[in-house]
């Protein structure tokens, strides 16, 4: 089969890109398209791992502490290893790269099933096969973002970054909504197991994509610099353009103090303070992901924004102030209005900056720039780590309120004192 090329799929003008034919056209690139069945896939398997990971770590340890740990575990490689993923998938072929880390990803989650089936697991375990499935995604996350500019074109690129938001989110609510559904009819190990059948999924819509020649030959650097002086070539890039420093510091925000929420106090709220069981735990996480799939999908219907900083800024704003009243719900209708408003502000917000972070930076650039959100990801497990403290010493409802306030007042500073976001277009 001939290499699809951009030129091939009709460009249809801005203006007629509405309703649901304009929500959807990236979809209309082929490679793109297995891309974004790969991220079905894989957001599938994360949700569900959302959900039963943390659950597991209760059983086995009885606290929040350790919850917080283990998410720390899954991240800190991400962190760690971020950056150097980012120079890998500018320098090296991209789709195996990407198929490398997903067969590692798929080996933990069959071997940590395997053990719970067979009654073999430790607390060891958990935290053994979170850091190696970390480390995977730490490479995975990168490329993935620079393949999307390479299948659309840049007029399409909001649309392509919101559909992978929604993808991921279509997943937050099918996965995580499974996995309350399957935990009540199977125990923690089969949903594993079933979590590495699904990798065999995202692996072969990877096989399928063809990446453009052009995006796997070597840059013009390599053969004449080395890892580290590419590695070096980034962060001076990063340091010089202030939009884009600005643009991951505030994605930083979000994580630290924001994104906890799921992973460590949605879990403790729905034992402890919601009482609605551990499948409970995976309706709330389903909850935060329909809102985050209406915000995607009201991006990728929306194409382009005229005032992107502005949008951004308002997105936090909200976010922060829906974990506010998420933290202090007794009421499970009003907990499911607060899911909502907080998901579909973390998608709005994030296929907005990721989009003004492909567009300001040169393509030769883009893995080790994106690789900088990926550090950003990996500094989760800071937040979690502070959230599972927190939620022990305070309990999770001040916890999370003293974390959102936090997450609120740094936005509102950065508002006043940081002029360039506000003008960012």
């Amino acid at each position: 089969m001939a290499r699809e090329t951009l030129e091939q799929v009709p460009v249809l003008p801005q203006a007629r890109r509405g309703g649901l034919v304009g929500t959807f056209w990236a979809l209309r690139y082929r490679n793109y398209r297995y891309l974004w069945m790969g991220q079905l896939g894989h957001a599938c398997s994360l949700w569900m791992e959302q959900v039963v990971r943390p659950l597991l770590i209760l059983l086995l340890t009885e606290s929040a502490l350790q919850v917080g740990l283990v998410i720390a575990a899954r991240t800190v490689p991400i962190f760690v290893l971020g950056l150097a993923a980012g120079v890998i998938a500018d320098r090296y072929d991209k789709k195996r790269v990407l198929l490398y880390s997903q067969a590692v990803t798929l080996v933990t989650h069959l071997v940590l099933g395997l053990l719970i089936v067979s009654g073999q697991v430790a607390v060891w375990h958990v935290f053994l096969t979170a850091f190696v499935a970390g480390g995977a995604t730490a490479f995975t996350q990168p490329v993935k973002q620079t393949l999307i500019p390479r299948f659309v074109p840049r007029e399409d690129l909001v649309n392509a970054l919101a559909l992978n938001s929604a993808a991921m989110n279509m997943m937050r609510v099918a996965g995580a909504g499974l996995a309350g559904l399957l935990l009540i009819f199977f125990d923690y190990g089969q949903v594993y197991l079933l979590n590495a059948l699904v990798y065999v999924g995202v692996m072969g819509a990877t096989v399928k994509m063809n990446v453009p020649q052009e995006s796997r030959k070597e840059t013009s650097t390599q053969g004449r610099v080395s890892f580290m002086e590419d590695f070096v070539e980034g962060l001076r890039y990063v340091n010089k353009n202030r939009t884009v420093l600005y643009l991951v510091g505030m994605a930083l925000l979000l994580f630290v103090l924001g994104q906890p929420y799921q992973q460590v106090f949605i879990p403790l709220l729905a034992l402890d303070v919601l009482e609605i069981g551990r499948s409970g735990v995976g309706w709330m996480l389903a909850l935060t992901g329909v809102g985050a799939l209406a915000g995607s999908l009201t991006v990728a219907w929306k194409g382009a924004f005229s005032r992107r900083g502005p949008v951004m800024i308002g997105a936090l704003v909200v976010f922060s102030l829906s974990l506010v009243l998420l933290a202090q719900s007794q009421w499970l209708l009003l907990s499911t209005l607060a899911l909502l408003l907080a998901g579909g502000m973390t998608t709005t917000y994030m296929a907005l900056n990721n989009s003004l972070l492909l567009e300001q930076t040169p393509r030769e650039l883009h893995g080790r720039v994106m690789s900088l959100l990926s550090l950003d990801r990996g500094m989760i497990s800071l937040g979690a780590i502070l959230g599972g403290g927190l939620a022990e010493l305070l309990g999770p409802q001040w916890g999370l309120t003293l974390m959102a306030v936090g997450c609120l007042g740094l936005v509102v500073l950065a508002f006043f004192f940081l002029p360039v976001v506000r003008r960012m277009q």
